[in-house]
């Protein structure tokens, strides 16, 4: 009797809710008898980041996700072999084992978009017809660009295509790692895979992080940014240091704040709620209401618990996106050096470097008015802290100029 057994192949670091979701939904979708779950070795379209876990340890991170899914098992199939993980001359395997059995072969639609240019894809075209999991609320543009892309497979490659609509769970295991070293991983992984990553001390979850070097400190912030801000961030921490020699703030606090101001900022809006609900943040109505400003608050209170900052970084860092009323000078150090560090390239940037070297109230000043009139030209709201911000920085300067 012919078989229906599907392949879903990845790094699997770590096999996260994701991507069990998205298996449940191809066993019940696809009919299938068998579905393997199989960890890349050594996977050829990407460098494993620093702290991976060895190859086998995620072959036993999936063994144990899997057991939540009837029908899922967990392959060593690509394990045993040395040198780069092909997905062709994993197929060719997988036809020799199972020579009579139907074979689908499971993808994102990243993976359909770049298909052809991977390795033999006419090869995995004989062996397996390719399922696109494609996500029940995708773009119309995106799904017009993976039809085509499906017939140019068809006509040129002689593959099959087929698109599975599912409900996935929006979800990456480099948001999972994140979330891990944050301690508020929340319900991302099975409860089997939480305990074997915390009992064996995988993706660094019982390293003691406070008071590190500064040394130290970027090494693990540069870890948990998005890469492209990466010069942002050390921009901002030579900066803010630079500005506290100058205005008699603490430099060390000036660089750590620096480093850390954006060190949630990866995290998508949902993510950012999680945190928020894991260390029991009460959020103001216009955090809820405006997500993209939370990396604010979330980034003070990581700092504060992970890394074991004072309260004058947790300070600076929360209010470094809207200001407040009564600003200290690391509160305006930092959100000045924020705004103007030396890749900072907008209309308006030379005018508050010229004036941050001369007085630090007036370039703040001049930021959040630049700030709110954006906003407003926009039909945007505006945060009550940068309205109360400009008040009392206004106040300030009407008092020291005896006006």
């Amino acid at each position: 009797i012919m078989s229906r057994i599907g392949i879903y192949g990845g790094t699997f670091n770590p096999p996260h809710r994701g991507h069990m979701q998205a298996a449940r939904q191809a066993v019940e979708l696809l009919n299938l008898d068998k579905l393997l779950l199989i960890p890349d070795r050594c996977p050829p379209h990407k460098t494993m980041p620093e702290g991976t876990p060895s190859a086998w340890e995620r072959l036993e991170l999936v063994r144990l996700a899997a057991q939540a899914i009837g029908k899922a098992e967990a392959s060593d199939l690509e394990l045993l072999r040395e040198g780069r993980s092909y997905t062709a001359d994993t197929m060719t395997l997988l036809r020799q084992a199972y020579p009579e059995d139907e074979l689908f072969f499971l993808m994102g639609t990243d993976m359909l978009l770049a298909f052809p240019r991977w390795r033999e894809p006419e090869k995995i075209c004989r062996q397996a017809t390719l399922v696109v999991m494609l996500r029940e609320c995708e773009e119309p543009k995106l799904q017009q660009e993976l039809q085509a892309q499906a017939r140019y497979i068809q006509e040129n490659l002689g593959g099959q295509v087929r698109f599975l609509k599912n409900r996935a769970l929006p979800m990456a295991s480099t948001d999972v790692r994140r979330m891990l070293t944050f301690q508020a991983v929340g319900e991302m992984l099975e409860p089997a895979v939480l305990e074997r990553i915390q009992a064996q001390g995988l993706y660094g979850v019982n390293r003691d992080l406070r008071g590190l070097s500064m040394e130290g400190l970027e090494a693990e912030v540069v870890r948990l940014l998005d890469p492209k801000r990466v010069p942002h961030v050390l921009g901002c921490r030579d900066t803010a240091a630079k500005l506290a020699e100058q205005y008699g703030a603490n430099p060390r606090d000036a660089a750590r704040a620096g480093l850390l101001h954006d060190v949630t900022k990866a995290l998508p809006p949902e993510l950012q709620l999680q945190l928020c609900q894991e260390y029991g943040i009460a959020l103001a109505p216009f955090s809820r209401d405006n997500p993209k400003t939370l990396h604010a608050t979330t980034g003070a209170w990581v700092a504060r618990k992970i890394f074991g900052e004072n309260d004058g970084v947790f300070e600076a860092i929360a209010s470094h996106t809207t200001g407040c009323g009564h600003m200290n000078s690391l509160q305006k150090i930092l959100y000045i050096a924020d705004y103007m560090e030396p890749n900072r390239d907008f209309p308006g940037v030379e005018r508050l470097r010229a004036a941050v070297a001369e007085d630090l109230d007036r370039a703040v000043l001049m930021g959040l008015e630049m700030t709110v009139d954006m906003l407003r030209s926009q039909g945007r709201r505006v945060a009550q802290d940068s309205l109360e911000a400009i008040a009392s920085l206004q106040a300030e300067c009407m008092q020291r100029t005896g006006m």
